[in-house]
């Protein structure tokens, strides 16, 4: 224990000494972890806030009318305009409002629309009733949408299925009132047609969570579990690069005849450095719930499992622990050690999610992001923060976050058993 204990007191001066790396391992997380919420957050809500811009022209007074105009105004998403610079266009006017890309979709309602539809079903009715089996000649009702040729044909869709929908409910409320009045002709006890309805199937749109939890994906929710591992994995550069200038400075052999051995050496960096990365960690965590809201952005959940939080942390801690010392046995300079550490790092990073989400990912990109030991972390994460997931729901992840870090243990020692026989 007295060695461990010397180990210990050595790798924390060394560590304290290397200011370079703890600004790199304490500062630019929390710079970034900032920075990029408060990015990705302006731009969801931008998204969010933004309206189509429509030109609505509703000639018709009666039912169908209003209702397309009220649905339009209900979705939310719609700038509704129903005048340009305050006269009511034409029909020619308004396809000429929206070929000057002034409004993104313009939709005309003739007038008498209610009325044709109302005409057009009582004769298809009162045929029916009388044995009439021809077509009967019915008034043409058409609305007009003028879409702006650069939207998407998904858009376009929508809208028209909007409006048949609409128009479909105000045919069926007619047919179902003709069908009562011939059938009132007929039968000696009137009936009466107001308890039918059209709405028996609602449709509820929710998202999807927990019994008791309103979590809902926000950009904090990504930012601080991404930064941190970010963070985590990054002190792999201070790591690879204390091992590497120990053995070229000479004082790792000078290690080796108190006696020491490799295994206690590498034991005494694990945890130093494992308490490096909890505590940076922690500082991640903080700045989510207390820091953030005072940007303007939303506190975050830790959920309810701090178990399950720690775990994580340190299975991510030993995998990021476990690449740092390979790279510090492997690489033989300083240089070679920063490179590709950080390289590796940044690419790990770029394909696991830490930058750009996974859900806005190519499915090309969501497969290879399955290679980085940053996506099982961030899937953990987000299971905890997002579903308030226990420890059985992360063991997946951080089983594969020490099984990295195991083997990345012992490529180092087994490399450095090989080639330097010094353990």
């Amino acid at each position: 224990m007295s060695k461990l204990k010397y180990l210990l007191y050595k790798d924390l001066l060394l560590l304290v000494r290397d200011i370079a790396g703890m600004l790199l391992m304490f500062l630019m997380p929390v710079v970034l972890v900032i920075l990029m919420s408060l990015l990705q957050d302006s731009t969801l809500n931008s998204v969010r806030d933004a309206k189509v811009p429509i030109l609505l022209v509703n000639k018709d007074t009666g039912e169908l009318g209003k209702a397309v105009e009220s649905e339009i105004y209900r979705t939310g998403i719609f700038d509704v305009s129903q005048d340009v610079d305050g006269v009511v266009p034409s029909i020619d006017q308004l396809e000429k409002a929206i070929a000057s890309s002034r409004f993104v979709l313009g939709i005309y309602i003739p007038e008498n629309t209610t009325d044709d539809i109302r005409l057009n079903v009582a004769k298809y009715v009162s045929a029916a009733f009388n044995g009439v089996e021809t077509t009967t000649e019915h008034i043409p009702v058409d609305f007009t949408v003028y879409i702006d040729p650069t939207t998407k044909s998904s858009f376009n869709s929508t809208v028209m299925s909007t409006l048949k929908e609409k128009a479909q409910k105000i045919q069926f409320e007619y047919i179902m009132k003709e069908i009562t009045k011939q059938v009132n002709l007929l039968s000696p006890v009137p009936i009466s047609s107001n308890s039918f309805s059209g709405d028996q199937v609602r449709i509820e749109v929710k998202s999807a969570h927990l019994e008791g939890n309103d979590i809902v994906p926000n950009s904090v929710q990504h930012n601080v579990p991404a930064w941190s591992l970010f963070a985590i994995f990054f002190i792999v550069i201070s790591l690879s690069g204390s091992i590497i200038k120990e053995r070229e400075e000479g004082s790792f052999s000078r290690l080796l005849t108190m006696p020491c051995s490799y295994t206690e050496y590498l034991i005494s960096k694990a945890i130093i450095y494992t308490i490096v990365a909890m505590l940076q960690f922690a500082i991640m965590l903080l700045i989510g719930v207390y820091l953030l809201p005072y940007f303007g952005l939303e506190s975050l959940d830790l959920g309810s499992s701090y178990l399950a939080l720690g775990l994580l942390a340190l299975s991510s801690a030993f995998a990021a622990i476990g690449y740092g010392i390979a790279i510090g046995n492997i690489a033989r300079t300083y240089q070679q050690s920063s490179v590709f550490g950080a390289m590796s790092v940044v690419i790990m990073a770029a394909i696991g999610g830490v930058w750009i989400p996974l859900f806005v990912m190519s499915e090309t990109m969501r497969t290879i992001s399955l290679l980085s030991p940053m996506h099982w972390g961030i899937s953990g994460f987000y299971d905890i923060f997002l579903k308030d997931a226990g420890v059985m729901a992360i063991l997946p992840e951080s089983a594969a976050l020490l099984l990295f870090g195991t083997l990345c243990f012992t490529i180092a020692v087994t490399y450095n058993h090989k080639y330097r026989m010094d353990i």
